[in-house]
């Protein structure tokens, strides 16, 4: 169970860059106060809580926030797959940091991902 949690958080961290395009396709919908589909409002979860772990994180520690981002393409895509293995050694070798530490970041991330999902209601564990 657990791991399908991570796996989850995992994949909407990746998805962050469609999710948001797919969110402003209906944003005029949203002003004109018709409803949504439900898949809007999951997306929208997503969203918000990829935002607001990368909100926190760049306030108390900029450095991880730096690593979710590139880990994970939040601001340009790039070509491959976001979080493989060698993604982590180059990154590891930019940030001058060991690859162990940013596999213990990454965890720790996935970890405010799912609580942060958790809270605004996406995703229910239970």
């Amino acid at each position: 169970m657990q791991l399908d949690l991570r796996h989850a958080a995992e994949q909407n961290a990746k998805r962050y860059r469609e999710n948001l395009s797919y969110l402003r396709g209906y944003e005029a919908a949203a002003n004109a106060g018709r409803s949504l589909p439900a898949k809007y409002v999951e997306k929208a979860g997503w969203v918000w809580a990829v935002e607001r772990v990368r909100a926190d994180l760049k306030a108390k520690e900029p450095e991880k926030e730096r690593f979710f981002a590139r880990l994970y393409h939040l601001d340009a895509p790039v070509s491959g797959h976001p979080g493989r293995g060698n993604e982590i050694m180059k990154l590891a070798m930019e940030l001058n940091v060991t690859s162990s530490t940013l596999y213990r970041w990454r965890e720790m991330i996935l970890a405010d991902l799912l609580m942060a999902a958790v809270q605004i209601g996406v995703l229910k564990p239970y």
